[in-house]
């Protein structure tokens, strides 16, 4: 039970503080620079984080479940790990930036791409926070986070007291982004940079990071997508002032959805993962699933009421078009909140090919929506898709579980 309060006490103080942070980020960007700046950010962002997704094979679904709690064995697993991360990451980098030179012409949107590309770098240093959440340390991730977060609302600062361009104001987010990471891979760089004492098992290490990479490398490569494939999507389809209007309600849910993925993240070991066949992993699973929906559904019913200031007091009546995408798409987390429960059944159970086909469902629900809603509506398509799939997904998957224990 302390373990418990301690993982869901460092999760919320975090997330109070990037959601402070991105608050006041979001505000001095899109009031200084305007809509369409803004949309041109989020759309450089969103692109570099789904080519990077490519690096994302030796992820933390990868990782996790074989991380184990010897310490040889972890040793090696993030010595290993550390490797084929940097590797894969600084490859996909450099052919990323290289080919945003070559082939973008020389504009405002090229440069806020190219920035945007260095956020790749950190993700060999993000296994920091992946042992700090195994080792059940949330508050390292917490005070990290905090740490970044003023960073990047300090350079802002800067930016708009200096009255420089947006380029230069967009290193903000990969500053972040580093600071955030670094801090708790500090903690654990001996791990990454010491050769271990022995390295008895180094290759089956390696061949089993490959091996379940490679399975899982899909279904994470299409959560990234569904993440930030409404913006790449809709900014084809609208102009990028449309586009930083809808970013800028799209955002504060995407900060509200990632609280309930961490939630689940930091609670699975205690609640989930320590079930010991299936059947105590759905019903596990399933209880957290309750949880994280009903927290979900709380958020939603305050931002009925308060949503519409709060959001014009970030973003001024410029974005006023926003808040009832803003409302809709918290209504939508509802779901989004629940999946990251229950998924935790399907990363446990290594259920990958359930995994694999929930992504493909979100990517063409997310795909289809805007095509199917009306152009009035396009705004609210990306929460729809995003809801439909799911509770269709889980439905589904449900449905059959019952059919077969029916007929057994």
């Amino acid at each position: 039970m302390q373990l418990l309060f301690s993982s869901f006490s460092g999760v919320v103080c975090e997330k109070i503080v990037g959601a402070l942070a991105a608050i006041a980020s979001n505000h001095l960007f899109a009031n200084i620079y305007g809509a369409q700046l803004f949309g041109e950010l989020q759309f450089a962002l969103s692109l570099a984080y789904v080519v990077g997704s490519v690096a994302l094979i030796f992820g933390s679904p990868t990782i996790a479940p074989i991380l184990g709690k010897h310490r040889r064995l972890r040793h090696i697993v993030f010595y290993r790990t550390f490797r084929l991360r940097l590797t894969l990451t600084v490859a996909v980098m450099i052919l990323f930036m290289a080919a945003v030179a070559i082939a973008m012409p020389s504009s405002s949107a090229t440069a806020l791409t190219l920035i945007a590309a260095l956020v790749l770098i950190v993700e060999p240093l993000a296994l920091g926070s992946l042992m700090a959440y195994a080792e059940t340390k949330p508050w390292v991730i917490t005070r990290a986070k905090a740490y970044a977060s003023g960073v990047r609302v300090l350079w802002l600062l800067g930016a708009a007291h200096a009255s420089v361009g947006a380029v230069v104001a967009s290193f903000a987010w990969p500053l972040e982004a580093c600071v955030a990471a670094v801090a708790p891979f500090s903690r654990y760089r001996s791990l990454a940079f010491r050769t271990p004492k022995s390295l008895l098992g180094d290759a089956v290490v390696t061949r089993t990071l490959v091996l379940r990479g490679l399975k899982i490398w899909p279904a994470i490569a299409a959560s990234v997508v569904v993440l930030r494939m409404d913006r790449l999507l809709l900014g084809v389809m609208m102009s990028k002032a449309d586009l930083g209007i809808y970013a800028a309600a799209a955002s504060l849910v995407e900060q509200w959805n990632s609280v309930g993925t961490t939630l689940a993240l930091a609670l699975a070991p205690t609640m989930v993962y320590a079930a010991r066949n299936e059947r105590q992993l759905v019903a596990r699973a399933s209880r957290l699933a309750l949880y994280l929906a009903a927290v979900g559904a709380v958020a939603w019913t305050g931002s009925i009421f308060v949503g519409e200031r709060a959001f014009l007091l970030i973003y001024g009546p410029a974005f006023e078009a926003g808040v009832p995408v803003m409302i809709y798409g918290t209504a939508c987390a509802i779901a989004t909140f629940a999946d990251a429960g229950l998924s935790t059944w399907l990363v446990a159970a290594r259920r990958y090919r359930l995994v694999m086909i929930k992504q493909a469902m979100t990517v063409a629900a997310i795909a289809a929506a805007p095509v199917l809603m009306p152009r009035s509506l396009m705004m609210y398509a990306p929460a729809t898709g995003t809801a439909v799939s799911l509770v269709m997904f889980w439905a589904i998957t449900f449905g059959f579980a019952l059919h077969r224990t029916e007929r057994a």
